[in-house]
């Protein structure tokens, strides 16, 4: 039981620490700037590479390294875009341990070995308001797209500095905003490769790295079934790693989970990530 706990207690904690605070890797030396117009008809390349609609339905299979240690998880993995990111975990291949859920409106995390969950809006979470992230924020990682926090998925081609470095295409974003967003894209494909999101300048703070190892097939367009992410410098030291498998487009409606009752407690953000974490 407390491997389950420990597993679920790790998601979690990646899924709320990854954008609390990220220190940025080295920018790479050579750099050559794109014009604006080049910006453009790179964001219609990418566009066009990409799966960005409908439903993706998938088996899922969770591998975690915290702190030296490895544990793994299955589950599954539902996406309907702009709508909902449904992530629930299985232990034994039956038994769901929990379910995080996220939406435009609110992010809700379910422990059902713990019974109890968390049920709340983003703007309702200090450090999530304050950095500007929002349900845009994490669907962008998941379905491989760039995001600017605060923008409600509604960034343009402006937001971003666009540079050519080591035969990528990468795209930087701009302004004063808290979190500072780096989109490393392969020339070829139009694909990104590499996400990074950083906050300030310190080299003791922590920092997020989403990198897509593999996309499939789905549709004629391609969509990340394979991505390592990491958290360094957050007290714990957090990789995951996400394999989806049996990807099927519109295959299926997704039911949002009801919000849970009876022996269920509900906690603030703060407390469940506390208690899993130990």
């Amino acid at each position: 039981m407390r491997k389950m706990k420990y597993s679920w207690g790790s998601t979690v904690a990646i899924l709320l620490l990854l954008f609390s605070a990220c220190r940025s890797s080295k920018d790479i030396a050579t750099t050559k700037p794109h014009k604006q117009t080049e910006v453009v008809e790179w964001v219609d390349k990418m566009a066009a590479a990409g799966l960005k609609e409908g439903t993706v339905t998938s088996k899922m299979s969770l591998e975690l390294r915290v702190d030296g240690k490895d544990l793994s998880v299955g589950g599954s993995c539902n996406l309907k875009r702009n709508e909902v990111i449904q992530l629930s975990l299985v232990a034994l291949g039956f038994m769901e341990v929990g379910r995080l859920e996220f939406t435009p409106q609110y992010m809700m995390m379910i422990n059902r070995m713990g019974r109890e969950y968390v049920k709340v809006d983003y703007a309702d979470v200090p450090y999530l308001r304050q950095a500007g992230v929002d349900f845009y924020s994490l669907q962008a990682l998941f379905w491989s797209d760039l995001f600017v926090p605060g923008k409600e998925g509604k960034w343009q081609e402006s937001d971003f500095t666009v540079t050519e470095s080591e035969g990528n295409t990468v795209f930087t974003s701009r302004g004063d905003a808290l979190l500072r967003c780096r989109f490393v894209t392969d020339m070829l494909t139009g694909l990104i490769r590499n996400t990074s999101v950083t906050v300030g300048a310190s080299a003791s703070s922590s920092c997020l790295n989403w990198t897509y190892r593999h996309f499939a097939n789905v549709e004629q367009k391609s969509f990340p079934d394979e991505m390592q992410l990491s958290v360094t410098g957050a007290g714990k030291d957090l990789t995951a790693r996400f394999s989806l498998s049996n990807l099927k487009w519109n295959a299926k409606k997704i039911e949002l989970t009801a919000e849970p009752g009876g022996k269920y407690k509900r906690v603030s953000p703060d407390l469940i990530l506390k208690q899993l974490m130990k």
